[in-house]
């Protein structure tokens, strides 16, 4: 044997895996699809998943205002130096703030005046591209959209007059426009470059760290240092470790990570997802390739054992085999990664179209292709290993004599010789086989359900209730608007308020107001927060709540938010304990409170405050008032202002009469409406047209908006569930396919002999869909049992932390897809039996003996 294995066969080798795959060009058709069918799962999967990232991160990028991995916020000279020494950060730049815009043309933009690096400057998206960095004091850079709300030409030497204020002081200074550069309204704020010279003369940089200064609100003269690590893996991790390198405390400092990078924090709930994927497509991937080569390995047994009768090794069998596999992945992998461009290329629009509005990028980077390929070849390496095994391990004289039948034990008589339960036993034979392919048949079924299950479990009503509680709502745009900051002197215009109650059709008007103060708390007041933020810091102990708690329990005082609302606005409440009586309430010596709850981080949830408690709240001229709580509750999301002000967010709601008195007139903050049956298009059409052309600092949304953006996002789910059902069911049909063909060609000979002793072809037949439809009959058993358990499993680590996803049992996809699979379970045994017994009984008994 080591003279037989010395022998130079790699040319024989070659030769007899073609000749042998020449052999079974039919055969070698189903194995080419399953090789190309996963890959095409692969590379549609790397495509979409890619571009995804990449337009994703492209805008958050932009959102964030930095390419930077990370950096730190109010930095000192001193810091900034012991930062510069570690070795470990690379690209290091910063800025200085000056100060941030007044001019009342700017009050829809948060205006930052900066010294920028030019490092810094290109990483923020605020780099010129007309025109060049400033220089001189009075230079000066800026976004058009800058330029565009100051009404200055897009012309460099032009005039800026600026109203900066710096250190709570309003700085008036004129500047000569030395470059500009198109402006990103994805931007969160737009910065206004200055010199060095200006910045070190109007906010001379700071001694005093930050966490140490008296005015937390002051950035003036506070540096941000950005830089990047050797990988945006973990940046967190990276983050906390340089901190602890450098001496910095964490419970201090300001740092903050680009949360644009995918992996800038691991969360191991997402990477769980990535890897139940990859298996899923994997397992699909196995199941069909692992079971044709089983199956050709036995229908080829004789031929193995013949081989090796001549000498042939287990290795050079292996070879074979392996061999055998790699061809057809030259034919079925660039097939699969072709189709799965494409498949790509027209699902991917769909998908980026409601999760990236800003930036839409298709993502065709070789490394999605290459990674595709490896794991494609991966699943089907895998899937040889065990036929490998079985080809190397066959003995000659048993594989000259074999036929498929059971595995060995006591032999049961069969009393009964009927088609079924001749089809029964047949079944039995080969339970690995049986296994194989009912699990391939379920997992496309389980898939399917578990996509309908999820799409079906979104409640629109969870979903609006985030956006909308009312069919209509305008809102000051700076409101929808994060790139600038909402005053009290914004609002819904009385203009639009005296046209709305114009129009015929509109009903039930309410109207939310906000003044946010600085609330400093009694001793009741503060024993109960102190006694939450205890509770608050166990769930949430990052350093910027940390730093927050910190500072409220030095001042016991904190920013809150106090609301006003008319009748209709009141009626939108959600209310936790206690009842809201309006006509007591409107008297103007009652609050409702709101509670602390932290959703899915704890199940803490309480008011700071109880029924009949009392609180002192000021009046914008100083005044203090002693309100009766009347009862706990909160504005729907949808209502409040989203805008963090603290760390323990406290809110009031108070009627509109009361608000006004103790905060002066005000314009509302929304305001929500509806309209009469038949009256919607006309309302709507009006809406829009004052929002869009009348008014456009107004901002109007309608609940037709957002039912249009919960359709794509169940679109979105339906559409990428529904491709992978789609693309595992064709496997699992194959599959099917593959093993009923081969089980048929296999028993030609035990098929010719029943027939010679007088089964008739009907009878075979019969037989032969009494398998196919046991098949079916399991792979449903399997699906409605075990696959309901599976498809919990899956549903909820998809969707289950999703606040508008409930969970409710499905099961009709899989009673739709039942008629079809039994169809198939016995059309495609009837077609297989019609190619087999072409040739007469005779011819078939002499073909099988040869």
């Amino acid at each position: 044997m080591d003279t037989v294995a010395r022998v130079k066969n790699k040319k024989i080798i070659r030769k007899l895996s073609a000749r042998t795959l020449g052999a079974r060009k039919k055969k070698n058709i189903i194995s080419v699809l399953a090789i190309a069918l996963t890959a095409v799962l692969f590379t549609t999967i790397f495509s979409i998943g890619g571009s995804i990232m990449q337009s994703s991160t492209e805008s958050s990028l932009r959102q964030v205002g930095g390419r930077s991995h990370a950096g730190f916020k109010n930095f000192t000279w001193e810091e900034y130096e012991t930062l510069k020494e570690d070795g470990k950060i690379r690209d290091l730049s910063y800025n200085i703030v000056v100060g941030f815009t007044e001019n009342p043309e700017l009050n829809k933009i948060q205006g930052e005046v900066r010294y920028f690096e030019d490092q810094d400057a290109k990483n923020s998206f605020s780099y010129p591209t007309t025109g060049k960095m400033p220089e001189k004091i009075d230079d000066i850079a800026m976004s058009t959209i800058v330029l565009d709300a100051l009404e200055i030409p897009h012309k460099l030497g032009e005039k800026v007059e600026l109203q900066i204020r710096v250190h709570d002081e309003v700085v008036e200074q004129t500047f000569r426009l030395c470059g500009y550069w198109e402006g990103d309204k994805a931007l969160r704020a737009q910065e206004i470059l200055v010199s060095r010279q200006y910045s070190d003369k109007t906010a001379p940089l700071e001694t005093t760290p930050f966490y140490e200064a008296e005015n937390s609100g002051d950035y003036s003269g506070y540096m941000n240092p950005n830089f990047n690590f050797s990988s945006s893996w973990d940046i967190e991790k990276q983050m906390l470790q340089l901190c602890e390198r450098c001496g910095f405390d964490t419970t201090k400092v300001d740092y903050g990570v680009n949360w644009a990078y995918g992996f800038s924090s691991v969360d191991p709930t997402t990477v769980m997802m990535l890897v139940v994927v990859m298996v899923l497509i994997m397992l699909s991937g196995y199941l069909i390739i692992y079971n044709i080569f089983y199956l050709n390995i036995f229908s080829d047994i004789r031929f193995y054992g013949l081989l090796k009768t001549i000498g042939t090794t287990g290795k050079q069998l292996k070879k074979l085999v392996r061999r055998q596999a790699w061809m057809l992945c030259l034919l079925g992998i660039p097939t699969g990664l072709l189709l799965g461009f494409l498949t790509g290329r027209l699902l991917a629009p769909s998908v980026l179209s409601l999760l990236t509005n800003d930036v839409q990028i298709y993502s065709a980077n070789p490394l999605i292709f290459i990674g595709a390929a490896v794991f494609t070849i991966v699943t089907v390496y895998i899937s040889c290993i065990k036929p490998c095994r079985i080809a190397a391990k066959v003995s000659p004289v048993e594989a000259v004599k074999y036929t498929e039948k059971q595995k060995k034990g006591k032999k049961k008589r069969t009393k009964k010789a009927s088609p079924f339960h001749m089809a029964m036993a047949n079944v039995k034979r080969n339970p690995k086989k049986l296994v194989l392919v009912v699990l391939s048949l379920s997992l496309s079924l389980i898939l399917l359900n578990s996509v309908y299950t999820m799409v079906k479990g979104f409640d629109m009503d969870k979903y609006l209730s985030t956006y909308m509680v009312s069919n209509y709502m305008v809102t000051d745009a700076s409101m929808t608007n994060f790139g600038s900051q909402y005053t009290n002197t914004a609002g819904v215009t009385k203009e639009f308020q005296q046209e709305l109650v114009k129009q015929d059709g509109v009903k039930d008007i309410g109207n939310i107001y906000i003044h946010t103060e600085y609330h400093s708390f009694l001793d009741t007041e503060w024993n109960n927060m102190e006694t939450y933020m205890q509770e608050y810091k166990k769930f949430f102990s990052n350093q910027d709540v940390a730093g927050e708690i910190r500072q409220m329990r030095e001042s016991k005082a904190s920013n809150i938010d106090i609301y006003g609302v008319n009748k209709e606005a009141a009626d939108k409440i959600n209310l936790a304990d206690g009842k809201l009586d309006w006509e007591k309430f409107k008297t103007g010596n009652y609050v409702i409170v709101n509670s602390f709850e932290w959703g899915d981080h704890t199940s803490f949830e309480h008011p700071y405050l109880n029924i009949g408690d009392t609180v002192m709240l000021e009046s914008s001229s100083g005044e203090s008032k002693a309100y009766e709580v009347m009862a706990v509750g909160e504005l729907p999301y949808a209502l409040q202002s989203q805008w963090y002000h603290s760390a323990m967010p406290v809110a009031y709601i108070m009627p509109d009469t009361e608000f006004m008195a103790r905060y002066g007139e005000t314009q509302p903050m929304k305001t929500i409406f509806d309209a009469e049956e038949g009256k919607g298009a006309e309302i709507t059409s009006w809406m829009k047209n004052y929002c869009e052309k009348v008014n456009t600092d107004l901002d109007g949304k309608t609940k037709a908006d957002y039912v249009a953006m919960f359709d794509n996002l169940k679109n979105v789910y339906a559409l990428a569930g529904g491709f992978l059902s789609f693309i595992l069911a064709l496997i699992g049909i194959l599959n099917f396919v593959n093993v009923t063909i081969t089980s048929i060609l296999s028993r030609k000979k035990e098929l010719a002999t029943l027939e010679a002793i007088g089964m008739t072809g009907q009878q075979q037949k019969k037989m032969l869909q009494f398998e196919g439809l046991l098949y079916a009959v399991l792979t449903l058993l399997v699906t409605c049992t075990v696959g309901m358990a599976v498809g919990y499993v899956i549903v909820n680590a998809v969707a289950g932390q999703m606040a508008i996803f409930t969970w409710h049992f499905r099961i009709l996809p899989v009673l739709l897809c039942t008629p079809v699979l039994l169809l198939i379970s016995v059309i495609v045994p009837i077609l297989s039996y019609k190619g087999a017994v072409k040739n007469t009984v005779v011819e078939r008994l002499r073909i099988a003996e040869d």
